[in-house]
């Protein structure tokens, strides 16, 4: 069975008719999409917010509507970057995960790609209350600043509209540390008979970095 594609799953009719829109009108206005500052002022990237924002949610958390913002933005610049699509494997996850930390964050290709992880292999919890769910792979896009973005898609599944997902903003020296910091083993199960599964879990932020840095360099090994 073929796997879903989460942009195409999540995002295919917006990307199709309202993409194109900010892409003009940030070439009109010489605002630069890869800021997020600059790419929140656009008018388009406020009508879609203002399409798919939940009022009574952003009324009642008020980090809601930044969520909204960086799942457009990361959206749209996964798009802009022609939606380069790496799948890795376990064994070359593993092997990444025990060399030694790098100096430097690795390349993103293009600014923004997305990373498919082996299926049902890693699991994650959007808060401590929530179900684990299996982690399908990690948007990973860097932005104008310096900063780089890490949407990871958990739950991807075809009965369901969208995915959960967890997201961390971050800046490179973040994702050295995170390695440095790494359970071990690294990435260690914490679902139930999740070790004799060969599972692993993420179970914090700076995990989420450990895994999108390991498997950004997993993909260009």
């Amino acid at each position: 069975m073929t796997r879903l594609d989460p942009f195409d799953f999540a995002f295919a009719p917006l990307a199709a008719e309202r993409f194109p829109v900010i892409q003009e009108e940030a070439r009109l206005t010489r605002k630069h999409s890869d800021d997020r500052t600059q790419f929140a002022m656009l008018s388009s990237v406020q009508r879609i917010l203002s399409d798919v924002e939940e009022p009574e949610v952003v009324e009642s958390d008020a980090a809601a509507a930044e969520a909204y913002l960086t799942t457009v933005y990361v959206a749209y610049r996964f798009w802009e970057a022609g939606r380069s699509v790496f799948s890795v494997s376990v064994q070359d996850i593993e092997e990444v995960a025990l060399e030694a930390a790098p100096d430097t964050f690795a390349e993103v290709p293009g600014g923004a790609c997305y990373i498919q992880l082996p299926e049902r292999w890693c699991w994650a919890q959007v808060d401590p209350e929530a179900p684990h769910e299996p982690l399908d792979g990690l948007f990973v896009v860097t932005g104008s600043h310096g900063e780089v973005t890490v949407l990871a898609v958990l739950g991807l599944r075809p009965d369901r509209p969208g995915f959960s997902e967890v997201t961390v903003v971050a800046q490179p020296a973040d994702f050295m540390a995170a390695q440095l910091e790494a359970r071990d083993p690294p990435f260690a199960p914490v679902v139930e008979g999740g070790e004799e599964a060969g599972l692993k879990s993420i179970v914090t932020e700076g995990e989420v970095l450990h895994l999108a840095l390991v498997a950004l360099l997993a993909s260009q090994s």
